[in-house]
This record gives C-alpha cells, sequence and structure tokens, in this order.
C-alpha cells in the first residue's frame, strides 16, 4: 500500500503513524511516499497513490479538490488546522485581540511594527501579505525569515516577555510549549479553521476494507497531536509516535477494531 505524505512536522509524525497501525494491526505493508501535495492528489485520482492524509479542506486544497473530488474517496478529519498571526498570551487581550487593532499606531509600535513571518516563497507569507493590505496596515512590515528563525524570535520574545507577532499555523509544537493565541481575522484573510481529511483512491473501500474503516475513525484531538509535534521536536518523530500508541492502547484498539473496552 502507497501511502502519499508532505515534507511538514504533522504529516510526518500521522503517516509514521498510519503506517504502523495498518501494518501492525491490518496485515498490509506500508510504503510511505515523498512528494508534492499536488501531485498526491493527482496520484491518489489515478490510483497510484492508494491513500494521502494531508488534505486541507474546505479551502486552502480548494484547487486542487476541485479536480479530483469525483475520482477519491473522503474518508473524513483526522484533526483541525489554522493559519494566522499568533501572539503571546500574556499580550494585553483588551488592547489587542484582532488584527484590526493594528491600525492604531499607538499598538502597532508595541510590535515595533513588524510581523515575523516564515519562507518568502509560502503561502503563509503571501497571505499575510494580503492581510497588510486588506486591513489597510501600511505602517506594517513583514519580515520574511524561515519556520526555525521565527519559532526562535518567538522564544526570545517570551523570554524577554516583549510584544511580538508571528506567522504560524496549528497544529504546531510551539502551541505545546507556549501559551499562545491567534489574532481575530473578521475579514477571514487567512480563511479560518481547516480539516485535514484522509483521501484514498475510489475503489480502496472494497480492495481493503479494514484500512479506509480504521482511517474513518482515526482522529487526534488537536491538543495532543501538539504534543506529539512537540516531542517529536524534541527528539524524533518515530520515538514521538511510539510514546503516543504506548499510552493510549484503548484509542488504538478503538482505531483499529471500531471496539470500545467496555470497562
Amino acid at each position: 500500500m502507497r501511502l502519499g505524505w508532505s515534507p511538514w512536522a504533522d504529516a510526518e509524525v500521522i503517516s509514521l503513524m498510519a503506517k504502523q497501525l495498518i501494518e501492525t494491526h491490518l496485515d498490509w505493508p506500508v510504503e510511505r511516499v515523498l512528494a508534492d501535495i499536488g501531485i498526491q492528489y493527482a496520484s491518489v485520482a489515478r490510483g497510484d497513490l492508494d491513500l494521502m492524509l494531508m488534505a486541507w479542506l474546505p479551502l486552502t486544497h480548494e484547487d486542487y479538490w476541485k479536480r479530483v473530488r469525483e475520482r477519491v474517496l473522503d474518508l473524513g478529519p483526522m484533526y483541525s488546522g489554522r493559519l494566522g498571526w499568533v501572539v503571546p498570551d500574556y499580550v494585553d487581550s483588551n488592547i489587542v485581540n484582532s488584527i484590526t487593532d493594528l491600525r492604531q499606531p499607538s499598538v502597532a509600535a508595541r510590535f515595533k511594527n513588524q510581523v515575523q513571518g516564515i519562507d518568502p516563497g509560502s503561502g503563509l507569507n503571501q497571505l499575510s501579505q494580503v492581510a497588510l493590505k486588506d486591513y489597510g496596515l501600511a505602517d506594517m512590515r513583514l519580515v520574511a525569515s524561515s519556520s526555525a528563525a521565527m519559532t526562535a524570535v518567538l522564544d526570545q520574545a517570551i523570554r524577554d516577555q516583549r510584544w511580538v507577532i508571528v506567522t504560524s499555523w496549528t497544529p504546531h509544537w510551539m502551541f505545546a510549549r507556549y501559551k499562545l493565541r491567534f489574532l481575530e481575522d473578521p475579514q477571514r484573510a487567512f480563511g479560518g479553521t481547516e480539516w485535514i481529511h484522509a483521501i484514498a483512491r475510489q475503489d480502496l473501500s472494497a480492495i481493503a476494507p479494514s484500512v479506509t474503516d480504521f482511517l474513518t475513525r482515526f482522529r487526534i484531538p488537536d491538543s495532543e497531536l501538539a504534543e506529539i509535534l512537540l516531542q517529536a521536536h524534541q527528539g524524533t518523530a518515530q520515538a514521538a509516535v511510539d510514546s503516543y500508541l504506548q499510552r493510549h492502547p484503548e484509542r488504538v484498539r478503538y482505531w483499529v477494531s471500531g471496539e470500545i473496552d467496555p470497562r
């Protein structure tokens, strides 16, 4: 069985977890195939891939989904995701709770008139540029860098108890390490809450019903996924997955069999 995955932290742990459970409990060998997200959609629709676990719906991957939705099997969401601008929780919500509040020069100045971004070509940075225009934040500047630089800037600001805005997303390990919140986005420049779905080739439910049944039950609470990602960041993704599965035997049992422990 060929399972597509993307080089994203959540995709790595989710694909490793699914592979381990499918092989161990459902007796299907699994090959993880690293591929661009657009290639994954097309490959599942053609049957070259059996599964992909990174379909951000309904908005982030809307264009990809429209092209393949009649030729794939949607097995439902596994967890939720969100993109946007994030501040430490100690930033006074009475002063700044929404991106709109940054229109006030005195508020923008508390953040040194800048938003700490990630990679220049990332979708999140592109959406952030749109947000600057949509909200009329002519005096605010987006600082492009990298995901690692963004978290380093956030960490240092929190150590110093300084006000800072970073571009980020959930699921991400930083939400397990720090107390953070998203700034409200009334114009929905970042699209709101998304759901990350498992997608299968159309005939997989006939070929491997135990696998598709498993994935329809495969749900991870967002807070627990953030903890897994933090452990993976501090160690390895495989070790974080192993630890989680060992600590949740009843959930694993339900995922793979549909049985609930009556105790």
